[in-house]
């Protein structure tokens, strides 16, 4: 047997049992739930509704090049030039 993790939103389980239960594991996925499928203990991807993962995508345009994402401060934030960004960029080594 194996293990199934539940915590919050998401469902932890290995690749190798999810394998024979893929079509059921995407029935399960459902708003913000989502499942994890670990690889060796590691999370390796994750199966989440498509209307969940659109929204996370459409937010995440909307706040591309901003510069606060705090509702009071929407007045101050701006537009970065893409110029501006690859010079970011071009610094930005860790």
């Amino acid at each position: 047997m194996y293990r199934v993790v539940k915590w919050w939103y998401m469902t932890l389980i290995p690749i190798t049992k999810a394998r024979g239960i893929l079509g059921d594991l995407a029935d399960q996925v459902q708003g913000n739930d989502y499942i994890i499928l670990t690889k060796g203990g590691n999370p390796k991807v994750a199966l989440v509704d498509i209307a969940y993962l659109t929204r996370l995508q459409n937010d995440l345009s909307k706040l591309y090049k901003k510069t606060f994402i705090t509702p009071s401060l929407l007045p101050f934030t701006r537009e970065f030039s893409d110029a501006e960004v690859a010079s970011w960029e071009e610094n930005d080594v860790l």
